[in-house]
C-alpha cells in the first residue's frame, strides 16, 4: 500500500518569478528572455490554508497514468473539498494513511491505484477503519534526486 506522510507546512509567502513566455513541449523557438511577475507558491498550493495540508508519498501505487505521482512526491490535500468520484484522495484505511483514486462502481465505492500492478480496495467491506482526509490538489514531483527531501523537513503525527 501506498501511505502518506504529513509534513509540517510554514505559511509566509514563497515568491518565484513567473515566465510568461510559453515553454514549448516540442522544438525551442527562439524567444526573448522576459521576466514575468512573482508568484506566490503558497497562494497556489494552499488556496485554503486552514484546511489544507501537505504529505509526502510512500510507495508506487499512484506512479501509473493519469496522476503520474511518484514515491517521494509532495502532494497538497484540502480538507474542504468533498470528494467525488475520479478525485484522488488522502484515506485513513485501519489506521493507515494511504493515496488513491475515488470511483463508484455500481452503488459501491472504491479505492483504486493508478499503478496496475496494485489492487483496488472496495470501501463498504473497510467498515469503520476507513475515512478520507482530503482531496488532493497537487502533486510537486522531484525530477533530480536529493534536492526536495534536503529542503523538507517532516514529522510523523501520531
Amino acid at each position: 500500500m501506498t501511505t502518506v506522510e504529513i509534513l509540517q507546512i510554514i505559511r509566509e509567502p514563497i515568491w518565484i518569478i513567473e515566465c510568461e513566455t510559453p515553454v514549448p513541449a516540442g522544438f525551442p523557438s527562439p524567444a526573448e528572455d522576459y521576466r514575468g511577475t512573482k508568484v506566490d507558491l503558497n497562494a497556489i498550493l494552499l488556496p485554503n490554508p486552514n484546511c489544507t495540508y501537505m504529505a509526502r508519498v510512500k510507495g508506487t501505487s499512484m506512479d501509473g497514468a493519469p496522476a503520474h505521482i511518484t514515491d517521494g512526491a509532495l502532494i497538497t490535500v484540502d480538507c474542504s473539498i468533498k470528494p467525488e468520484p475520479g478525485h484522488i484522495v488522502v484515506a485513513a484505511v485501519e489506521g493507515e494513511f494511504t493515496i488513491k483514486r475515488l470511483e463508484k462502481r455500481g452503488a459501491t465505492y472504491w479505492l483504486v491505484p493508478d499503478n496496475p500492478n496494485h489492487h483496488s480496495t472496495d470501501i463498504s467491506l473497510l467498515g469503520d477503519g476507513f475515512e478520507v482526509w482530503g482531496v488532493v490538489t497537487h502533486a510537486v514531483t522531484e525530477f533530480i534526486n536529493g534536492k526536495l527531501k534536503e529542503h523538507v523537513r517532516t514529522r510523523r503525527l501520531q
